[in-house]
């Protein structure tokens, strides 16, 4: 089964968001595999690429499905652009420090 199946499946038997750690945790125990840098950085890589799951806050992880409002960045475009303004935002905040 492929992380991201096994992802969902975590949160789809939660039935609420998950902190990204607690969720590689549960990910990687279920498939067996322990916490080594590059298996994780591979991913949530792919967490990001899905587009079945949504980052709510810094660090929560849920599913799309579960957001009513419209607000899930579910492509990689919409969050490189999300990523880019908030970037935009932060250097103007700095410029007024």
């Amino acid at each position: 089964m492929r992380a991201t199946d096994v992802a969902y499946q975590i949160l789809k038997e939660r039935g609420q968001p998950l902190e990204v750690h607690d969720l590689l945790d549960e990910m990687l125990g279920a498939m067996g595999l322990d916490r080594e840098p590059h298996k994780v950085a591979q991913i949530y890589t792919e967490l990001n690429m899905d587009i079945r799951f949504v980052c709510r806050g810094n660090t929560d992880w849920g599913l799309k499905e579960w957001s009513s409002h419209g607000t899930a960045r579910g492509t990689v475009r919409d969050r490189m652009s999300h990523d880019a303004g908030e970037a935009d935002e932060m250097e103007d905040e700095e410029s007024w420090q």
